[in-house]
C-alpha cells in the first residue's frame, strides 16, 4: 500500500517500522476469511484490511483517534490469524500494538470505560484476586433479579 509519511513522521522509529509494515499489505482480503471479528459482523472495518486503512489514517495525518477508530482498533482479538493466511508476510502484531500505545496516548476514554478496564487490569492477572472475585461474583448471583433494573454497559 502506498504511503505518505513525511521525512519528520519517518524519523520516529516506531512510525518508520508501522509504514514498513503498512506497505507491505496489497490489500488481497485473504485476512478476511480467518478474522473472527470480520466473519462474525462482516464490517470491513473489523477486519485487518479495514484496520490497516484506520490506522495509516490515523498515524499519516497524525489524528486523534476518535470512537469510530477506537471501537475497530479495540474489537481486535490479536490471535494473528490474519499473519498466518497473508501472503504478503504483513507483520500485523506490531502494526496494531503500535495502534493501540497510540491509541492509549492520545485518546481520552470515557469515565465508564477507563474504571473498567482499571479494574480488568487489577485483578485479572493475578490469580488470588481473580478467585476473590470469582467466589464473589458466586455470592452476588442470588441478587441479580434485584439488578436487572440497572442497565447493562453497551458494547461500543
Amino acid at each position: 500500500m502506498q504511503t505518505d509519511f513525511s521525512p519528520a513522521q519517518l524519523a520516529d522509529k516506531d512510525i518508520a517500522a508501522s509504514e514498513a509494515i503498512i506497505r507491505k499489505c496489497v490489500h488481497c482480503g485473504f485476512c478476511t476469511a480467518t478474522c473472527p471479528t470480520y466473519v462474525l459482523g462482516g464490517n470491513e472495518l473489523d477486519s485487518p484490511r479495514g484496520r490497516i486503512y484506520l490506522i495509516k489514517d490515523m498515524l499519516e495525518n497524525e489524528r486523534v483517534p476518535g470512537p469510530e477508530v477506537v471501537k475497530h482498533v479495540d474489537r481486535c482479538l490479536s490471535c494473528l490469524a490474519c499473519m498466518t493466511t497473508c501472503p504478503s508476510g504483513v507483520n500485523y502484531m506490531h502494526l496494531v500494538d503500535h495502534a493501540r500505545a497510540y491509541v492509549e496516548t492520545h485518546y481520552r476514554r470515557p469515565l465508564a470505560e477507563r474504571v473498567l478496564r482499571a479494574v480488568v487490569a487489577s485483578v485479572l492477572p493475578y490469580p488470588k484476586r481473580f478467585r476473590a472475585a470469582l467466589r464473589l461474583a458466586g455470592l452476588a448471583r442470588p441478587l441479580a433479579g434485584l439488578l436487572q433494573g440497572i442497565r447493562p454497559l453497551r458494547p461500543a
